[in-house]
């Protein structure tokens, strides 16, 4: 039990410092960083939410799902930064 509330201390932690990079952050890059971040921590949130009620899903299943999301995401992000690199000319939010 003292796992699962620790594991849920840090979800939160991360999910705070995602939503502050993201609200902080000018570069296109660390707003994708932070972006990873706020996923980590929602499927790490997911995990410990299902520890903590008692079900049992099958671990594997949500390992798949959590790697097939951060892929989608990464794959989404870079080329959205390349699209922007060349609109721009500059990584650079304004």
């Amino acid at each position: 039990m003292i796992v699962v509330d620790s594991a849920l201390v840090v979800a939160t932690l991360l999910i705070a410092i995602g939503i502050y990079g993201l609200l902080n952050s000018k570069n296109v890059i660390r707003v994708l960083l932070s972006s990873e971040i706020i996923l980590n921590a929602a499927i790490l949130l997911i995990f410990s939410m299902s520890a903590l009620v008692g079900k049992s899903y099958t671990p594997l299943i949500f390992s798949v799902f959590a790697i097939g999301m951060a892929l989608t995401e990464v794959v989404v992000a870079f080329a959205s930064v390349i699209l922007y690199y060349r609109q721009k000319g500059s990584l650079e939010v304004d």
